[in-house]
Order: structure tokens, then sequence, then C-alpha cells
């Protein structure tokens, strides 16, 4: 089984019979007339919901511009795609309208100092979920939630932070795809609480793989890789100093396989960061993120190509991103003592030890407190909980192909392989 032929092997789920009925009335309609996904539309309906009307500099322009046409050109959106493709392009632009006019009213919020922020990076489908959950139930840590990313403004405050109508509100908006195919609930957990990845932030800047989400277009995968980031981790800060205004709590802990390969446009923006490397056999990570790519797909076309995810499911593409981190490493582009290397291994087998060494790296402390909770949260959430995620590793040849070509990185940072 070649990669290739590993993902004409995944086949859809069987669609949810209400889910499978709506689709079924595209049949009968103009779903790009009834749903449109042109510029002028969707800027009005934001600047009519919000009453707002400043989205701030226009550097977020072609990059948007550019979503649009891949989806018009490339998603092949079933009516349920459609939909939910509009629905949430609306709301980033109704939260970065919000953004702007916060700060227009509070210019004081700019004076935030995001101070040794830590960032979980590394491959697609390696542990970095698990790692971000254990570490954001330390008190000390400032998670990015799923709601707070997705309605960042007005911003959270610490007095009804764990009430606030946004959690719910989250809840049914981003389980929605969960409800259209409920496979994805086995693949990534759906929540309004949750520590989610920079890519929902990122997505104000309208640089971000959360575009992929939304519909298969390949070609801004691309598209990404060469645009200039700074102006999107620009950005990035400027709404984590929004979201800690007012609910300030320890240094922030974040996380995206997206940081990749813009790791010294991050130190840039982030001078003082604490990167954190989990490492798992780069094979069965990227066979991983081939389900994950079908599944997602199947929210929203009839016609999955899984497509759309190729810089972290091709293993040459794969290969190429880890062995730069290696070469910047090794030329001092990213300092080494910035980088605190883990095993997805130790992270399953003995997560608490593992965590106390990330603390220990970066000589920060870690209290009894911080300690407690995640002793806490290992024990009540085991992975057993939530549905097995199951996808096929390909065959022994394809193993030994794909062994070959990270063979530079698995030596590098000793890392086990998986059956």
């Amino acid at each position: 089984m070649s990669q290739v032929d590993r993902k004409l092997a995944w086949t859809p789920p069987p669609r949810p019979e209400w889910v499978a009925s709506v689709n079924a009335e595209a049949e009968c309609m103009d779903i790009r007339g009834v749903i449109p996904l042109d510029e002028a539309s969707l800027l009005r309906a934001a600047m009519r919901k919000t009453g707002l009307s400043d989205f701030g500099g226009d550097e977020w322009l072609p990059h948007f511009r550019f979503i649009l046409n891949a989806m018009e050109e490339e998603a092949d959106f079933n009516l349920m795609g459609r939909i939910t493709a509009r629905a949430h392009l609306l709301n980033i632009l109704e939260g970065r309208l919000q953004i702007e006019d916060t700060y227009k009213k509070h210019p004081e919020i700019d004076d935030e100092v995001i101070k040794q922020p830590m960032f979980i990076i590394g491959q697609g489908r390696s542990g970095t979920s698990v790692l971000q959950n254990i570490l954001s139930s330390d008190p000390h840590n400032k998670e990015l939630t799923c709601w707070e990313a997705m309605f960042p403004a007005p911003p959270p405050e610490a007095l009804t932070y764990e009430t606030d109508p946004r959690i719910a509100l989250t809840d049914q908006f981003i389980q929605q795809w969960v409800r259209i195919n409920p496979a994805t609930g086995s693949v990534h957990e759906w929540t309004g609480k949750i520590p989610v990845e920079c890519v929902q932030i990122f997505s104000y800047s309208f640089l971000s793989q959360w575009f992929i989400l939304l519909g298969q277009i390949t070609s801004y995968v691309d598209y990404m890789l060469k645009a200039d980031w700074r102006p999107a981790y620009a950005y990035h800060k400027r709404v984590l100093k929004l979201l800690q205004w007012k609910n300030p709590k320890g240094h922030w802990l974040l996380k995206s396989p997206t940081y990749m390969p813009y790791l010294p446009m991050l130190l840039e923006t982030y001078p003082d960061a604490m990167l954190v490397w989990p490492h798992r056999d780069p094979v069965k990570a990227v066979a991983s993120v081939t389900s994950l790519a079908g599944n997602r797909n199947w929210v929203t076309s009839d016609n999955p190509r899984i497509t759309g995810y190729e810089q972290y499911s091709d293993p040459e593409r794969v290969s190429s991103m880890l062995e730069q981190v290696i070469d910047w490493l090794e030329d001092g582009t990213v300092p080494r003592e910035k980088v605190c290397n883990v095993h997805y291994a130790d992270i399953v087998d003995k997560p608490l030890e593992t965590m106390e060494h990330i603390y220990a790296y970066f000589s920060r402390e870690l209290t009894p407190e911080g300690r407690a909770s995640m002793a806490a949260y290992i024990e009540s959430n085991p992975r057993d909980a939530r549905p097995a995620h199951r996808y096929s590793i390909g065959s022994n040849e394809t193993v030994d192909r794909e062994r070959q070509i990270f063979k530079r990185y698995t030596e590098y940072f000793h890392i086990s392989l998986e059956d």
C-alpha cells in the first residue's frame, strides 16, 4: 500500500440520515446563489451583524480573496459544506471587526506583555493535543480555549470566565461537524472549553490551516508556504493581548503543528518563547493525518479527495519540514536551548514525569497545586474515554519506504518506531 493507495483505501463512513436528506435538497436549487461566498456578500453581512466597518489593516485581504476563489474552484461543496463554510467565514470576519473595535476603544490593551509563552510544536498527530491538555490543567498556564478563539471579543473576564455564555454557543457551533460526520469525534475532540490550536486565531489574518477544515482547497496549502507570515504572527500577538487583558493567568500555553515551517518568525515575534517538541514515529503520524483528512472533507463534500493536508500527510513534504528544523538547530537559527524534546511514548506511558521534565528544562517552577492538577487530569481523562481513532499504517513495503524517508529525523532524535 503506497501513500496514494493509503488515500484510496480510505472509505467514507455512512452519513446520518438527516445529513443525507439535507444535502439531497441541493439537487433542486442553485446552492451558489442561495449561499454566496463572494467577498462583497460576506463583508456586507459581517458589517451588518456587528454594526462595525473597520477591519484594521488590509494585509489580510489578498489571503481572504485567495481562499474564496479556491473554495469556488476546488472545494466541491455539498449543501451542508457550503452552509458551514459561510457560517465560519462570517464568524471570523465578525471577530476581526470586534477585535479592532475593542482596541479602538481601549488602546491600552496594546501595553499588555506576553511573557515567556510556551509553544507546543511538531508533526501533526504526534501527541501535541494530549500534551497540551495535560499542561493546560496546571492553573499557572493560560491555554487558548476554543470559545475564546472563536469569539474573542468582548475580552473574556476572570469573574465570568467559567460561565461565559459563549462556551455553550461554541459547543453548539463547533460540534456541528461531529453531528454531520460522527467519525470526526474519534479523530479529534470538539468542545467549547477544550484547548485548541492557534490555527483558529491565525484565521483572523486569513493565513491559517483552519480554512483547510472548511473545504478541500489544495492550492491554499502551497499559497500559505509562500506567504509572509510576519503580519499574521503580529496579529496573533494582538489577539493574545486582548484575551489576557481582563483574565491574566500565568504563561500562555499554545499549540499548532503549523508553526514548524515558520519557527524563525515565531521567535522573532516572541523572543522569549519556550518550544516543546513531541516526537513520534512519523509514519504512524502521517497515516493518522490521512484518516483525519478524509473524515474532515467528508463533512463538506460528497466527493472527498483526501487533499489539503499534504504538508502533514505526504512523507516527502513532512520529512522536508522536519529536516528544515534540524538544520535550523544545527546552524543556530533556532537556538537549541529554546527547544525541549519529548517523546510520544513517554507522554503516554509516564505523562507526569514528562511534564516534570519540561518544567525543569525551562527552569520553571512546578507548584504542588500544578502537579496535583495535572495528576488529576491524567487520572480522569484516559484515552479510551473517546472512541478509538482507527486507521491503517499501510503495508510493510510502504512502511519500509517511509522509514527511509524519515531516517534522518528518527535517528537524530532516537525515536521509537511503532508497529
